[in-house]
């Protein structure tokens, strides 16, 4: 175990928050996190988890303990016929993709950066994009947590509004050591990467999405808007469109690294983000069903309101779930992000996008910037006080609270 105290600073990767916390802790296997854990539990010390580090919002910030569970990595077991993997919660996306592929499955889908630790993606609902895939957190079936009164608590399907609260919770029903996930058999990707005029891609959607396991494209509001994401030369009013296929993994497969046009493991296809931060996210998921108006509202913003935000407008689908506060929960949804570049004022326009959505009921991507508050998570999270009476009953004293949480589910 590696413990650091004192003025110890913590900076997340896009540089956005920063904090000194009492002590970070850096167990080395699961029992001697359970252990930590209790020891600051049981003395009424504040505790969060830092995974990866990857979201843009203070939600790890505390004052108390904060714990690095990257030591615990592993992948406990795959069970293939039963399409089920149990892995540390504080393992790397990066890291569990060769041995799921090894033991025949895979994850069912994955967004475009895999440094994230695996309990941090599904803390706060992390996805890819595609009509029939959820996100992960919506392949949650079991999880292992440290509740706030140090007791070790399984979840699963035996338990009562649990796992509806579990898949994601912010880490605030405890911190999470363990995750089972609902695996598919291991599958192959070929990537499709091209260059589209505005028109087409809005005449095309319902076509491209019916057609591919994954469809998403970034709108470019300006000549060099690709520049911010080191994507490809796409012009102004034009998009770069992202397309999945799915093949079954099998000996006639020719893996490619031809630019533009990949083919190969499912786990080295998903992620293309760069591992620099540029910008400041901000995504707001939309009920499907208002895509088309909500993406026409933030693409005249930025044509006509805001022509010095040169931020590529990334736009995705995912399917419905059942978590509580879930970004997708019970609704079908399209997800819109924009960000803004680092040493900028890019705040007037954040906001001006979050007024602009506002009539669409939008709900955040929680590790990213956005203005929710308790008013606002009560009219569109309808589940919000069964998640909150979850809170209360696993975390009675609040230690797993900061003032970010506090505001919207104290």
């Amino acid at each position: 175990m590696t413990e650091r105290t004192g003025t110890t600073q913590w900076t997340n990767w896009g540089r956005s928050q920063a904090f000194s916390p009492a002590g970070i802790r850096q167990p080395a296997s699961e029992e001697e996190a359970i252990e930590l854990m209790r020891r600051d539990i049981l003395a009424g010390r504040p505790l969060r988890v830092a995974g990866g580090g990857h979201s843009f919002s203070p939600i790890v910030n505390t004052a108390g303990s904060l714990f690095d569970l990257s030591g615990t990595e592993r992948v406990f077991s795959v069970n293939a016929a039963a399409l089920e993997a149990a892995v540390a919660g504080g393992s790397r996306l990066s890291s569990v993709g060769e041995p799921l592929w090894n033991a025949g499955v895979s994850i069912a889908n994955q967004g475009d950066i895999d440094a994230q630790s695996v309990a941090g993606a599904i803390a706060t609902g992390t996805k890819g994009s595609g009509i029939a895939h959820g996100s992960m957190s919506a392949t949650v079936c079991r999880l292992r947590i440290v509740n706030g009164l140090g007791e070790v608590v399984d979840i699963d399907e035996s338990t009562p509004e649990l796992p509806k609260a579990g898949q994601v919770s912010l880490g605030l029903l405890g911190p999470v050591l363990r995750v089972g996930l609902k695996v598919v058999p291991a599958y192959y990707l070929r990537e499709e990467l091209v260059v589209m005029p505005w028109a087409e891609v809005s005449e095309r959607w319902g076509e491209l999405l019916a057609n591919h396991h994954h469809f998403s494209f970034w709108w470019m509001p300006a000549d060099r808007s690709h520049e911010m994401y080191r994507l490809p030369p796409t012009p102004k009013d034009h998009c770069f469109v992202k397309l999945l296929h799915k093949i079954p993994a099998g000996p006639s497969v020719l893996e490619s690294d031809e630019p533009l046009r990949r083919v190969g493991r499912a786990y080295r296809i998903y992620p293309d983000g760069t591992t620099d931060a540029e910008f400041h996210e901000l995504e707001y998921m939309v009920g499907s069903v208002h895509a088309r108006e909500a993406v026409e509202a933030v693409r005249h913003l930025m044509l006509n309101d805001f022509t010095d935000a040169v931020s590529p407008f990334q736009v995705r689908w995912q399917k419905a779930d059942d978590a509580f506060i879930s970004p997708q929960s019970e609704r079908d949804s399209t997800s819109l992000s924009v960000s803004g570049e680092i040493g900028r004022d890019y705040w007037p326009f954040l906001r001006a996008v979050d007024a602009a959505l506002g009539p669409f009921e939008p709900r955040p991507h929680w590790g990213k910037v956005n203005f929710m508050d308790r008013p606002r998570a009560a009219a569109v999270y309808p589940h919000l006080d069964r998640f909150v009476k979850v809170r209360r009953a696993m975390d009675p004293k609040g230690l797993f609270l900061n003032p970010y949480l506090s505001d919207i589910f104290a």
